[in-house]
């Protein structure tokens, strides 16, 4: 649902009708209950292609209770309890037999406890037996073990302890070792059962195979292995028995889906206090008190703003002329411009979901697409610029708009020389104003205010200036108190930027920020900066200052006439305090 917005306003509408159903206090007790059923139901279209590659053991690390099995057995048992919301879509006769095989076939203990797939008892009569005779090997491997003491020497009786059975090898006759040789104390000295093959030494022990070991293992067989073969056999017959049903699971699933994703947005939109937006084939978007849902969470207080883009609800040329369908954005940073252009894209995806959006009142016409220009994700992979990515996102929103396109434009032509900047950011938008009605509702933001001080665009009628309004108070020492920003869309342009107090405020020194600012007077009044650059910081003047005194103090001192006395060593001293401590 969430990667598939729709365009059917039918099915837009349904969806809302559900969720408002959801939300009426009659239903809150079955809503609770469907969420309870819903926690527990898996994804059965992932158990469903696990059986079809033939994978139905759960991963490593992962116990039986949640492989391919457990979710299936869980899947029918949860959902036909929702039969009653769903039944229009959910075959429970189906469900049920899924339900039954596998709870017929698959012992779901046994798995857990083995760390294998067990099948149950009573399923297969060859199974069964197989099992039984591999459940009482204890007893009849002691048998064995008496059997053998009575055929070898009487001294040798005392060394065998025991005979075991290991899967993919058979039995095996175990003896106690030889510390000194490390094989064991006898090998079939003086017996009729041939020769012992020392197979391995293992806890203090010698494992052999002799020739009445190899009988045992031809009349027996590798029982645990044919136990795992039988049910391996058993297992895929039901695999194929439950994809007989592949289409009633699916389609089941999808629904659960739905069923789970409508009452979550229900439950996100009681608790947020979202409202239903009328969803119109009218090339409109008209939000009132819109906010971002995530930024809202995470501030102490959200300023909501309205949004007004394309057509007033009337399809006619005379509304698309009369409401502007390009939006342009000014102001300071960190004055919100990005977070207005977001919050507007995530209410127009949540309405195309189905779900209420987090405003006070929304109409949101079909778009069949939301492109931005906003972030740019560089790579050491990728051969490109930061500026030619947004070059080339900028063409591809160009190439594939449509008229019911929605495009999102944040700073775009800022990395490169301002003139070329503000050119093409204003060229972007003259395309666009050009398509007249064929053009995509367009929201940007942007610092090129000379693109607006100069009129680049003329006077249009479907482009629209707007500003985040900001306070602020030159009297304020610090520049924490400078500046107050109030988030608030207002109509207009504004070509303050407050870069410099930004700047203050992310930690620059003030002594940098004084200098920046300088700097961008000068550029405003058009001044030759090589001097300003050139001016050296007023401590280093001072410096430079006392230094010049020093020297033309020393130079006017005549020190033939001083050094003339009786202690020309203290005439020295005296003539450099003069003109070193005058300074």
């Amino acid at each position: 649902m969430f990667l598939r917005p729709s365009l059917d306003i039918d099915l837009i509408k349904e969806r809302q009708q559900t969720i408002s159903l959801f939300l009426r206090p009659v239903n809150v007790e079955a809503t609770t209950q469907a969420g309870a059923v819903l926690r527990k139901v898996k994804n059965a279209r992932t158990a469903v292609a696990q059986l079809r590659r033939g994978v139905d053991s759960p991963s490593s690390g992962q116990s039986f209770d949640r492989g391919v099995w457990a979710i299936l057995r869980g899947f029918a048992a949860q959902t036909l309890r929702l039969r009653e919301i769903v039944m229009d879509c959910i075959h429970p006769a189906e469900l049920m037999a899924v339900g039954h095989l596998i709870n017929k076939t698959v012992d779901f203990e046994q798995s857990t406890s083995r760390h294998r797939l067990s099948v149950k008892a009573g399923v297969d009569p060859q199974l069964d037996e197989l099992k039984r005779r591999y459940d009482g090997m204890g007893s009849f491997l002691t048998e064995i073990v008496n059997h053998i003491s009575q055929k070898v020497p009487q001294w040798a009786g005392r060394y065998i302890r025991s005979c075991i059975f290991l899967p993919q090898l058979g039995f095996l006759t175990v003896v106690e070792p030889d510390p000194e040789t490390g094989r064991g104390k006898y090998e079939g000295e003086g017996s009729n059962s041939g020769e012992w093959e020392r197979l391995f030494t293992a806890d203090g022990a010698v494992c052999y195979k002799n020739n009445f070991m190899k009988e045992l293992d031809e009349q027996y067989g590798d029982m645990y292995c044919e136990i795992g073969d039988r049910e391996v056999e058993i297992i895929h017959e039901l695999a194929r028995d439950i994809l007989l049903h592949e289409d009633a699971i699916i389609v089941a699933s999808d629904v659960c889906g739905d069923f789970d994703a409508l009452l979550a947005l229900a439950r996100g939109a009681e608790k947020y206090g979202w409202v239903c937006p009328r969803v119109t084939a009218a090339k409109t978007l008209r939000i009132e008190g819109g906010r971002h849902p995530l930024q809202e969470l995470v501030v102490p207080s959200f300023v909501p703003n309205d949004c007004h883009l394309g057509e007033n609800g009337d399809s006619t040329q005379a509304a698309v002329d009369e409401e502007p369908m390009v939006l342009v954005l000014t102001g300071p940073n960190h004055s919100g411009k990005s977070i207005y252009l977001k919050q507007t894209a995530i209410i127009t995806y949540l309405a195309h979901v189905g779900s209420f959006v987090p405003a006070d009142q929304a109409t949101i016409g079909l778009t069949d697409r939301i492109l931005t220009r906003i972030s740019t994700k560089e790579s050491v992979s990728r051969n490109e610029s930061a500026f030619a990515i947004d070059l080339r996102q900028m063409g591809q929103v160009m190439k594939i708009a449509t008229p019911r396109s929605l495009v999102l434009v944040d700073e775009f032509g800022k990395g490169t020389n301002s003139d070329d900047g503000a050119g093409l950011f204003a060229a972007a938008l003259d395309h666009f104003l050009g398509l007249s009605a064929e053009s995509p509702r367009l929201l940007a933001a942007t610092h090129f205010h000379e693109v607006f001080e100069k009129n680049s665009l003329g006077d249009h009628p479907g482009l629209h200036l707007c500003h985040m309004d900001v306070r602020t108070d030159e009297t304020a020492g610090h520049p924490d108190g400078q500046i107050t920003y109030l988030f608030k869309l207002c109509k207009g342009h504004s070509s303050e930027s407050f870069g410099g107090r930004c700047a203050a405020l992310n930690g620059v020194p003030i002594p940098v920020v004084h200098r920046a600012e300088a700097i961008a007077q000068l550029l405003s009044r058009n001044e030759d900066l090589s001097s300003a650059c050139a001016r050296l910081p007023d401590k280093d003047e001072r410096h430079l200052e006392e230094a010049e005194a020093v020297a033309r103090r020393f130079l006017q001192c005549d020190l033939e006439e001083r050094l003339r006395g009786d202690r020309p060593g203290d005439n020295m001293g005296r003539i450099l305090n003069d003109i070193l401590g005058s300074s």
